[in-house]
């Protein structure tokens, strides 16, 4: 995190690159892999989704060019119809998901309770160098 304080214009400029990311792996939205709308789908829905992508993303259906990065997507493909398909591993992925979005909106309100403190404090440092005004 870079924090930069402009002594002649009293502003506090911040800069951040945080995310939860950095302290651990991200949860890949797996219905999103598969283009679904909604987590509210059944089985049926899944294996259909799947089986179009499948289709339209195979390796050896897609120009030679393109192979290697078609064979990463459909690898991520099958691993989330995998995922989906399988009842325990699904309400797993789901409770990730909804644990990972609490912990970003912590994070955010967190980061913003810091700002605060240090526009607060950067304020009154201005204050104090400036000295009482007559």
């Amino acid at each position: 995190m870079d924090i930069l304080v402009s002594r002649s214009t009293s502003m506090l400029m911040c800069r951040a690159e945080v995310s939860l990311n950095m302290r651990r792996k991200k949860a890949t939205n797996l219905y999103q892999v598969l283009s679904l709308d909604s987590e509210n789908v059944g089985f049926d829905e899944i294996r259909k989704a799947y089986r179009s992508m499948a289709r339209r993303y195979h390796p050896d259906v897609l120009p030679p060019l393109k192979k290697e990065e078609a064979t990463r997507f459909f690898v991520e493909l099958h691993r989330a119809y995998e995922t989906l398909s399988n009842p325990s591993l699904r309400e797993m992925h789901d409770n990730e998901l909804r644990m990972n979005e609490r912990e970003s909106e912590f994070s955010r309100e967190r980061w913003q309770a810091q700002l605060c403190e240090l526009r607060r404090r950067s304020e009154r440092r201005e204050r104090v160098r400036r000295g009482p005004r007559d």
